[in-house]
């Protein structure tokens, strides 16, 4: 997506100017065609609207501050980021924001070069069959140490498979 490009951007017109009004005309031209799909008078509103229920002091220091009123503007864009996301907004795709940590590298580090190395082809159920069996392979050689007071490696042991190796290898009972 473009989002971290975009909130730069945000980010970057936030610290140069002290109020919408005073961002260049080229720079607001490219806010309304790109990024709000519509005047920032009228994203205003609607940001207006918003802040009017969630928290109407919001707006009343917006209207004593022209830069608050900017920073609840791009804010907007920025919350909406993640919703178009998680409702799957077609038109809105090259905004997305989603919300992920390190974790979301550790895995793909985890599944390069596997049968999940894809996203594309990352099911549900067989990520969840491959974090429960690397579980299990874990929890036995942990316990396989304790009994033995020795350290084994067990990352050929976890790496991500097939569901048909994963359920061959439930079947045969050898792990």
């Amino acid at each position: 997506t473009m989002f971290a490009m975009r909130a730069q951007k945000l980010f970057e017109l936030y610290r140069s100017y002290p109020s919408l009004e005073a961002i260049p005309e080229t720079d607001r031209k490219g806010l309304e065609d790109s990024f709000f799909r519509q005047s920032l008078a009228e994203a205003w509103e609607q940001t207006a609207l918003f802040f009017q229920k969630r928290d109407p002091a919001q707006l009343t220091r917006a209207a004593a501050n022209p830069k608050h009123k900017m920073s609840l503007l791009f804010r907007s864009y920025l919350g909406q980021a993640s919703h178009w996301a998680t409702r799957g907004v077609p038109d809105r795709r090259i905004d997305y924001q989603i919300w992920c940590g390190p974790a979301m590298a550790a895995f793909n580090d985890w599944a390069k070069g596997s049968s999940l190395a894809s996203p594309e082809a990352r099911r549900a159920g067989d990520v969840a069959l491959n974090l429960l069996f690397g579980a299990a392979v874990l929890q036995r050689l942990r316990f396989v140490e304790w009994v033995t007071q020795s350290v084994y490696s067990a990352e050929d042991d976890i790496r991500p498979r097939t569901r048909a190796e994963l359920e061959s290898l439930l079947q045969d009972g050898d792990r």
